[in-house]
Formats: structure tokens, C-alpha cells, sequence
């Protein structure tokens, strides 16, 4: 008999037993198939999950996925990165680098303390970090504080008074300081905005004219996360209650995830930035028991989540964990229904720390209007179906569940507060007659479909 999907996800391999059976959390969660993810057979199957269906609460692994579409390390990485990772911690991997890729790139180096709280290697306030002795280090420029150097300089620092334990420090959102030129796979598709992040290539750049289907896809400041056994994210909700496609290119990680809303919010405000490292205490014990999902990353995942509900990380494996994150806003309406709730002071969803500054999130919002009101305005081919037609393996979706999806978030958009003051009211009767004429256009179709005509 064939083992069920999300029943395999659950089994591990003997090495795979034995690397977290080190980790020292019990195996009955880690082996409970009520936690396991939802594993995909195809990249096919994975579009869908990604664009058309209700992935809140779920995380999706498409096995071997980095291969497929096109996103292996050696594809989607920068050489002078991968031979880095070759070190066995990320101290030894950032003093791999030149001083170039020091100084044109950066990355928040967190660890947990004494108290099993997420904490931040910091240099000093800038200027003065920018001065040793009797003259500049390097750079000048305003923002050298924030580069890998700096950054590197702290960790140093921290690990040579005793405060830093080598395996538990995690480089987080790893960027260029400065902006590039767009990637060669997005231009092959007319995305031509320049971007910070250092990966050559993207998820966006496989699905290529399909991701437009969404209300929003960050490839300009997304980041890569490295991290040594040990290591890791502490529990969090991310600033936006966004989607993230995920990359895991190298060894093996936990991701941790927990119901959407009251929960979630519940657990930042007494949990928040708590790290799961052993040993665990009672707290992190009964929230692991509350978890929605307890999923093992493996080398060469395509994965997806949500950043929108509590979530927390762990590196398990003894090789660096390298992972990649693209966020974004698909057109689901339960997940356009959370996404909404961003920045909300009241509600299940109100968080107490971590939230988008009000002018970004407003920049944010104008975004995700403008984006959504140029899919309104865009004639949609005539077909059935509509394809990928970028890296790796094609995959179709039906046109009539994207136009569907698209209808509905124009009406959620519509009503909702802060939009409607984006959108002002001429916009907002203008998203509504939209909507209403999407769903004109499709009543025909889903008839012929119910009758077999």
C-alpha cells in the first residue's frame, strides 16, 4: 500500500533520526503525521498551492523542488557564497569572504542569550564604528555600519568576551547594501527594477508572467538566512501577514509553525523572539505541543509558508543550513482576508511588537493597489489555462480560478477601511464595477462547465 503523502513527510531517514534525536526535542512531535507538511509530487502541483488554495496554516514541501525549477544552488547563488559555506560555522564562513563581499553586503548576526532570547550582534552607533585608532577602517559611507564587516567585527567581539557560543550564531537576511541591476531571468519576462538581493535567480522567474498573479512579490530586499547546528530564528510574525516561498539549498532545518490569529498573537506576546534551542524549557515545551506544523527542511526543498502566523527555526544539521525567502501575497481570499489584517491594533491578529512602520505599510498598501488595479485593467488571454513560461518545468493554471480569485480581492480591497481611503471613492466604485464584470464574464463559463457543454 502506498504511504500517504503527508504520512511520508513525517518518516525519517536512520542518519535523519539519529541528527535530531541530537537536537533533543521529543520525537513524538517530531513524528506526530498530525504535524507533518504537506509534501507535493511536482512543481505542478505546487503552483497550485502556491497561487490557487488556502495555505495559511500549512507549509508545502515540493521535494527536490530547487532542481526542478531551475533554483539550485549553483543556479540561484553567487560562487564566492557557496565556497564560503563549505566552513562549518558562520563565523568561519563570513572570515571566508573578501573584502568586497564584506563591505557591499549585510546581514543581521542573531544568537540567543542567557535567557534563551533571540539577541543581535551590534556594532558601535555610526560614526564611530567606522574609526580604529587614528583613522577610518574602510568605507566612509553612511551606511558601512550595517555592512558584513561591521557586523562581523561585532560578532568577534561578542565571542572573545565570553557572550557568543560560535554554533548558535545565524546570519539573517543576507543582502547587497546597494542596489543592482535587475536579474537576467526577470527581464527575460520585462521585470527590469533593479534589486538588492544577491540571489541570481528567483522563484518569480520560474513561474515568470504567472506570478503577476498575485498582489504582491518581493524580490528586491529578499534575504538569505545561514545558519550553523544550533542556530536559528526565535518565534515571530513577520511585519506583513504576507505568504513566503521558500529556498533551502543546504543541510537540514526545523520550521515550527502555529495557528493563524488569537494564537499566533498570543504566543509573540509572551514567547516573542524565544529561541528552541535545548534544552527546551516547559514553555517552549507546551507551545511545540500546540504547533500546527513541525516540518524537516532537506537539502534542495521548494518550499511555502506563511510569515503571517507564529513561526521559529532551527538549524539541526552539522553542515551550514542555507535558506531563501521571496514574500508574497497570493489572491486565495482567506489569505487576502489575513493580509489585510496588517497593522491592526485590536482583533485576533494584533500583534504587540514586530509590525510594518505606518509610512512603509501605507507604501506597502499603495503597492498592492496599484498592482491589483493593473490586473483589473489587463485584457486576460482568451484560453482556458494559462502557463509559466519561465526556468525549469512549465506548469498551467485555470484561468477562470485566477480570474475568480482576482474578482474577489478587488472586493475585499474595496471595503476594506484602508484601502478605501488609498483608493478614494471614485477608486473604490471602480474596483467594485470591475469585480462585478469578472464575475459576469465567468458565470457562462462555470454553467458550461456544471452541464458538460
Amino acid at each position: 500500500m502506498a504511504v500517504p503523502l503527508a504520512q511520508r513527510a513525517a518518516q525519517l531517514a536512520p542518519k535523519e533520526r539519529a541528527m535530531l534525536e541530537a537536537v533533543g526535542w521529543p520525537m513524538e512531535l517530531l513524528e506526530d503525521p498530525l504535524k507533518a507538511p504537506r509534501n507535493v509530487e511536482n512543481p505542478q502541483k505546487f503552483a497550485e498551492a502556491l497561487l490557487l488554495e488556502d495555505h495559511l496554516e500549512e507549509v508545502v514541501i515540493l521535494p527536490d523542488g530547487l532542481r526542478r525549477v531551475g533554483l539550485s544552488a549553483e543556479e540561484a547563488l553567487p560562487s564566492w557564497l557557496t565556497k564560503a559555506m563549505a566552513e562549518g560555522s558562520v563565523l568561519k564562513c563570513l572570515r571566508r569572504l573578501g573584502p568586497q563581499e564584506l563591505s557591499e553586503h549585510k546581514a543581521a548576526l542573531e544568537f540567543p542569550d542567557d535567557r534563551g532570547v533571540q539577541r543581535e550582534a551590534l556594532p558601535r552607533p555610526y560614526p564611530f564604528c567606522l574609526w580604529h585608532g587614528e583613522g577610518l577602517a574602510h568605507s566612509s559611507m553612511p551606511e558601512a555600519w550595517r555592512d558584513l564587516q561591521q557586523r562581523l567585527s561585532a560578532a568577534e567581539a561578542l565571542l572573545e568576551r565570553g557572550e557568543l557560543e560560535e554554533s548558535q550564531l545565524y546570519a539573517c537576511e543576507m543582502r547587497r547594501l546597494r542596489e543592482r541591476t535587475a536579474n537576467a531571468a526577470a527581464e527575460a519576462y520585462g521585470v527590469t527594477e533593479s534589486t538588492k538581493s544577491l540571489c541570481l535567480r528567483h522563484g518569480r522567474d520560474w513561474l515568470a508572467h504567472l506570478a503577476k498573479w498575485t498582489l504582491y512579490w518581493n524580490c528586491y530586499d529578499d534575504g538569505v538566512f545561514i545558519g550553523g547546528r544550533g542556530s536559528g530564528k526565535g518565534l515571530h510574525v513577520d511585519q506583513v501577514l504576507w505568504s513566503n516561498l521558500g529556498k533551502h539549498w543546504r543541510g537540514h532545518k526545523i520550521l515550527v509553525t502555529w495557528p493563524a490569529g488569537a494564537e499566533s498573537a498570543r504566543l509573540v506576546r509572551d514567547m516573542g523572539d524565544a529561541h528552541f534551542r535545548a534544552p527546551l524549557g516547559k514553555e517552549q515545551l507546551e507551545a511545540l505541543k500546540c504547533a500546527r506544523c513541525i516540518a524537516l527542511l532537506r537539502p534542495g526543498d521548494l518550499f511555502l509558508c506563511s510569515g503571517g502566523v507564529a513561526h521559529a527555526t532551527l538549524s539541526v544539521s552539522d553542515e551550514l543550513t542555507c535558506t531563501g525567502y521571496e514574500s508574497l501575497v497570493a489572491m486565495h481570499p482567506r489569505l487576502v482576508e489575513h493580509v489585510l489584517q496588517t497593522g491592526t491594533a485590536s482583533g485576533p491578529c494584533a500583534l504587540n511588537k514586530g509590525v510594518m512602520e505606518c509610512d512603509e505599510l501605507k507604501e506597502l498598501r499603495e503597492g498592492m493597489l496599484q498592482r491589483l488595479t493593473a490586473l483589473l485593467q489587463e485584457k486576460a488571454p482568451k484560453t482556458s489555462e494559462l502557463k509559466s513560461d519561465g526556468l525549469g518545468e512549465s506548469v498551467a493554471l485555470p484561468a477562470v480560478r485566477l480570474k475568480k480569485h482576482l474578482a474577489e480581492a478587488a472586493k475585499q480591497m474595496a471595503f476594506d477601511p484602508s484601502f478605501a481611503v488609498l483608493a478614494k471613492g471614485a477608486g473604490v466604485c471602480r474596483l467594485l464595477a470591475a469585480s462585478d464584470r469578472i464575475l459576469e464574464e465567468l458565470e457562462p463559463s462555470q454553467k458550461r462547465r456544471r452541464t458538460g457543454g
